[in-house]
């Protein structure tokens, strides 16, 4: 049953999101276990899954390439249960070749290791009711 995620989990979700905004998304990837998986394929269905470090930096660097003022808030963290949290995430950008300007909704479903609380799965969903609809029908 989602819950609130607690505070601290609350903070440091901040903490990345703002890594990442402050243009340092190389703290971020500190966040994550070397044998993660990052899975958008449900929003950016033409992106493959990255895997490990070198594939979260991969990713990065492609964002960074194709958006300028790229920006990525926090809205809402919820606990849903077994090292799992969803994350409501609001983007923000301008396509550098075409100037035009994206705002959109969208929630990371974030999987931890129990012994570090290193994200070891973080999959992008166009919602947050969706990412947990997904959480609950793999629990």
């Amino acid at each position: 049953m989602p819950q609130p995620a607690p505070p601290e989990l609350v903070a440091r979700v901040s903490e990345s999101f703002e890594w990442w905004n402050d243009g340092e998304p190389e703290l971020m990837v500190n966040e994550y276990s070397e044998d993660c998986e990052l899975d958008l394929t449900a929003v950016f269905t033409d992106m493959p899954v990255q895997h490990g470090h070198e594939g979260l930096r991969n990713q990065v660097e492609q964002f960074w390439k194709t958006w300028e003022g790229l920006r990525l808030d926090s809205l809402d963290v919820v606990d849903v249960e077994r090292g799992r949290f969803v994350v409501d995430v609001r983007l923000w950008g301008r396509g550098k070749r075409s100037g035009a300007e994206v705002e959109q909704r969208f929630a990371f479903l974030y999987t931890t290791r129990e012994s570090d609380m290193k994200i070891v799965r973080a999959q992008l969903f166009p919602s947050a009711e969706a990412a947990k609809e997904f959480a609950a029908a793999n629990a």
